[in-house]
């Protein structure tokens, strides 16, 4: 164990991203250490062509950890042999719902890293929330079918991509939007930066590299990947309050016009549609006058406090809002104009 620690540090020296900090923090409580000079040490960084990353050792030595199938191609490249203990390694890892990476020195593979994202709790709540929203929720992953299958279930997400490329990230975001579909995505790796920016809300973990925080829209300091729900949820009720103000201030104005109208211009014959009965076109005006001065003041604590956010689709979200804002901005106006009418010493 502790020759396979001394090869993961080894590996991970100049590996910057979460997982490559977490893994060194591992080797080391294993005692493992450096025995070599870091500076005269060349990093090797991740891509999604290569699938690893790794240390060239100053003596020439090449130590690298990746996807198993990556360091397998890796290991033959330099006349190795890959023992037949790693494919079932690979497979007991991937059930777990871990991302196996194997370790390699030049033509020695050395072991599997089990590597595991840990699923927030309460996080399968929250994406059901959001599933009430009519928002849907998929997983872009460079872990394998196995790896990716499970992790999704744990998280309850609606689908999932396995060994996804920065390029697949980018087309599936294209695809929802061509659909006329809002896509927002969270990351934190230098292959998720082209995606973050292609998204319509990029949010990139603070702990992520410095590519993705700067091809996002938002970096999260607390670096908590759900925080993109609790993002979702203030637009919604952005959009929910500012829609029921429109909805009631614009049925407010037609029911207000439509109660004085009849009145100030009963002498050109439309008198009849004085339903209210108002007194006189004076004492009409001066009810809506009075009605507004009273009305808007009490919509601005409001519109600063917000409609209550309800997980509903945006199907539901209209039809609640044209019955309760709709028909209440037509009946209050005739209600209080009518009281007030009824109320000022005006015929």
């Amino acid at each position: 164990m502790e020759v396979v620690a001394e090869v993961a540090l080894a590996a991970s020296v100049f590996d910057e991203t979460p997982e490559g900090k977490s893994i060194a923090r591992l080797a080391e409580k294993y005692r493992a250490s450096m025995n070599f000079d870091l500076k005269n040490a060349e990093g090797v960084e991740f891509s999604a062509r290569t699938r690893m990353s790794g240390t060239n050792l100053p003596d020439g030595r090449e130590v690298r950890k990746g996807a198993v199938d990556a360091i397998k191609g890796f290991v033959r490249s330099r006349g190795g042999t890959v023992p037949p203990q790693l494919d079932e390694a690979y497979e007991r890892v991937s059930r777990l719902g871990g991302t196996p990476l194997a370790v390699c020195q030049d033509q020695d593979i050395y072991g599997v890293i089990y590597l595991k994202d840990m699923v927030k709790p309460g996080l399968r709540e929250r994406f059901d929330q959001l599933r009430r929203m009519g928002v849907k929720t998929i997983m872009l992953t460079g872990d394998n079918r196995i790896t990716a299958s499970v992790i999704a279930q744990e998280a309850g997400v609606d689908d999932f991509i396995a060994e996804a490329t920065p390029e697949d990230k980018i087309d599936v975001i294209r695809k929802e939007q061509s659909e006329g579909k809002l896509v927002a995505m969270t990351g934190d790796g230098t292959n998720d930066a082209p995606a973050l920016a292609q998204a319509n809300v990029g949010l990139a973990m603070n702990s992520g590299t410095q590519a993705a925080k700067e091809a996002a829209n938002m970096v999260d300091l607390d670096s908590d990947p759900t925080k993109l729900i609790d993002l979702v949820t203030i637009g919604k009720q952005l959009l929910i309050t500012r829609g029921a103000l429109t909805t009631f201030s614009i049925a407010n104005d037609i029911a207000k016009y439509f109660a004085i109208i009849p009145t100030i211009f009963a002498a050109a014959g439309i008198g009849a549609l004085n339903i209210m009965g108002l007194k006189s076109p004076q004492s009409a005006v001066i009810s809506a006058l009075i009605y507004n001065a009273l009305i808007i003041p009490a919509l601005i604590p409001l519109a600063l406090k917000g409609v209550q956010f309800r997980p509903l689709t945006a199907d539901q979200l209209l039809r609640r809002n044209i019955l309760i804002y709709g028909a209440g901005g037509v009946i209050a106006p005739f209600i209080a104009i009518k009281l007030i009418d009824v109320l000022i010493p005006l015929s």
